[in-house]
């Protein structure tokens, strides 16, 4: 509910023209396959550059934040958070920012303990392919001896 996949389940609700087989209910949004929520995601992010439909577009990425800020706090329960690194292509443009500034509201007002958490952003190119690369940098867990 962080990611792609949660913007394109809000689109439709956040008035973003989609064709049939973008629809949340359609079985192409309900497969493992990231490229129609990747395509799907475009639509969004035009439609944030349409000011006509920004600012109902723009609740998308609000709902995410909101999501974003919760899911920090409940993390936060079990390790010491200092600094958050968003990357993801739902990240990229207006509406990232939009979706960092809903998520630091909610540490503030919900969790004003929590307000002290630094949101960190790479460029937009990284944005899109710094899952990849943060995955790839992940240290090798070692397998547990067998006794």
């Amino acid at each position: 509910y962080l990611g792609q996949r949660a913007a394109t389940r809000l689109a439709k609700k956040g008035g973003v023209d989609l064709p049939p087989e973008m629809m949340p209910e359609h079985p192409n949004m309900n497969a493992a396959s990231h490229v129609p929520h990747a395509q799907c995601l475009k639509k969004i992010q035009a439609a944030m550059k349409d000011a006509a439909k920004e600012p109902q577009v723009s609740k998308i990425y609000q709902t995410i934040g909101v999501y974003l800020g919760y899911g920090i706090a409940q993390y936060a329960e079990y390790l010491p958070i200092k600094n958050v690194l968003i990357l993801g292509r739902v990240t990229t443009g207006h509406g990232g920012e939009v979706m960092m500034d809903w998520a630091k509201k909610v540490l503030a007002t919900d969790f004003p303990e929590l307000a002290h958490i630094k949101f960190h952003t790479p460029s937009e190119h990284m944005k899109r392919v710094g899952q990849c690369v943060a995955a790839a940098a992940l240290p090798e867990l070692k397998k547990a001896r067998k006794e």
